[in-house]
């Protein structure tokens, strides 16, 4: 066993991180956290050796090879060793005894021997034993997820080690391409305590599982199962899965899951990183079809809301050569969710905006859990949009453009933007499903259209759409502003939000919004010339131009 003090410097080519260089770290190589079973159970220990230097949050490392295989020793286990560290995080990167040496499940056995050597020795290395997540990737998420649900693995409670008096349970677990269940049959099948299926239910300890799309190793449909029962039981999964294969979160697509990571991790074992900005994260359908992958972001200063954007934000502005229009967007049924229109809403985003939904992030729909939410939410939205463009340090600064913000929203949603239509920093609107007609609904009316100060977009599903007849009724009424009136003659009030990339409505939206806060006026052949070749079973109608 042997200490090494390194100063950053010395990890620049291991790291992704770039802080200061009076930040260290040392390394202690090859401790036994158990002795009873030869020499491959030895872990390395990366400590920060700035900050305080006791109760801080630890990371366990355990990395992946087919359980038979793989070490510590990979290039890219110590380079997240010293990239937490170097975080704030006291982490210890394992190894483990592979099926070579001892059968199944002495690896399990091992890992939670590592988290009971840790807890017995939180004092000598600075940790609070209450604040221990782990981390694997491929076998090792395998085995991280296991620690996870070690409360309810009885199974392996009378594990012969010399720690086994303290508990094994750990704050969060983090896998990449975790196989939840074997997928084959054999002795392994049969043993389902070995593995995160055999667990289904409200586990106390909050997960997030990192999966390639295109994984040919581990199936994305097996790990979607364990993880969409595990939600439906009450348990706390976050689930990121990205286009890639099995290498997803050990050296492919780290623009997303590493973020996701450090959200996670920042979240659960309570370390306040500020470069961190937000706490959750979801990818869906892949980031959308536009130029600028993006991702559905709970932010830390606006917790009710869900922002999407692009994953790059620097990127997105230095392409879009300026800063991104924002889209404050207002649900169906007044809901505090967003789920139902994630599809369009991403794909929104993946051209070069920032979207701001109104309710909390969620990675599977709860629909027994929807609220109601006020109008209010609209202004809440634009207030803190106005707040992250104008504060020097936010996320946002320098990269959202208050002077073009539109508010769009479906159904009763649509009511709650015509309610807040006197804003001043709404730009444009967009009545999706939606109209006021001679009723009143969500603090607006019709007296609400003569606040309208900027051009409106009306989207409409045809005669069987509930709003069709009130949307015709608005916009007769409207004599001031622009005004234009789509109909997807087919769609019916559901639209087509929910379809991939928000199917025709999602493409209607995001031309109007690139003609309106783009200036992308090309546009104006749909709006104006009424040139529908690339939109079927579409009618338009426009005035006030």
């Amino acid at each position: 066993m042997k200490t090494i003090f390194l100063s950053l410097l010395l990890f620049l080519s291991l790291s992704s991180t770039a802080q200061t260089a009076q930040q260290s770290i040392t390394v202690t190589e090859n401790i036994a956290y158990r002795t009873d079973v030869g020499p491959s159970t030895v872990l390395d220990l990366a400590k920060p050796q700035f900050g305080p230097q006791k109760n801080r949050p630890a990371i366990l490392i355990i990395h992946g090879g087919g359980w038979n295989a793989g070490s510590k020793n990979d290039i890219v286990y110590r380079a997240l060793m010293v990239d937490y560290a170097l975080k704030g995080y006291v982490v210890a990167n394992m190894n483990y005894r592979l099926t070579r040496e001892a059968p199944f499940p002495a690896c399990i056995e091992d890992v939670r021997c590592a988290i009971r050597w840790m807890k017995a020795n939180a004092d000598n290395l600075g940790i609070d034993p209450e604040r221990i997540g782990t981390y694997g990737h491929s076998a090792g998420g395998h085995l991280s997820l296991m620690a996870g649900v070690a409360a309810e693995s009885k199974a392996f409670n009378d594990a012969a080690d010399p720690w086994k008096a303290f508990s094994c349970d750990v704050a969060c677990a983090a896998g990449g391409a975790p196989p939840t269940e074997i997928g084959r049959r054999g002795e392994w099948a049969e043993h389902t305590e070995w593995w995160p299926i055999g667990y289904i239910g409200p586990c106390k300890t909050p997960f997030l599982v990192l999966q390639g799309g295109e994984d040919p190793v581990v199936r994305p449909n097996l790990t979607e199962d364990w993880v969409t029962k595990m939600q439906k039981k009450g348990a706390q999964v976050d689930y990121v899965k990205v286009h890639g294969p099995h290498s997803v979160a050990y050296d492919q697509a780290l623009e997303f899951t590493r973020p996701a990571m450090d959200a996670f991790f920042a979240r659960h074992l309570k370390h306040e990183d500020p470069t961190v900005n937000f706490e959750q994260m979801k990818v869906v359908e892949f980031g959308g079809s536009g130029p600028y992958k993006a991702i559905s972001v709970r932010e830390k200063s606006l917790t009710d809301f869900v922002a999407y954007r692009p994953v790059n934000m620097d990127n997105a502005v230095a392409r879009n050569r300026g800063k991104l229009p924002v889209l404050v967007f207002a649900n169906g049924g007044c809901m505090d969710t967003s789920i139902g229109y994630e599809n369009m809403l991403t794909d929104i985003a993946s051209y070069g905006y920032v979207v701001v939904a109104i309710g909390e992030l969620q990675m599977l729909a709860q629909h027994d859990k929807d609220q109601h939410t006020p109008s209010s939410m609209v202004a809440k939205a634009l207030d803190w949009i106005s707040q992250q463009a104008n504060t020097p340090g936010s996320f946002y600064y320098d990269k959202i453009d208050e002077t073009k913000i539109a508010a769009a929203g479906h159904s009763c949603g649509g009511a709650q933007v015509l309610a807040n239509a006197a804003d001043p920093r709404l730009k444009t609107y967009l009545i999706l499903n939606a109209g006021m007609g001679k009723m009143t609904m969500a603090d607006a009316s019709a007296k609400s259209l003569k606040n309208l100060h900027g051009p409106i977009l009306y989207l409409v599903g045809g005669t069987t759409d509930v709003a069709w007849k009130n949307a015709q009724m608005d916009y007769k009424a409207i004599k001031k502003v622009p005004v234009v009136l789509a109909d997807n003659t087919k769609s019916g009030h559901g639209g087509t939000y929910e379809q991939p990339n928000g199917g025709d409505n999602a493409r209607m939206v995001r031309a109007w919004l690139d003609w309106q806060l783009k200036g992308q006026s090309e546009n104006t052949t749909v709006f104006i010339d009424g040139d529908l070749k690339d939109y079927s079973d579409w009618t338009i109608q426009h005035k006030n131009f």
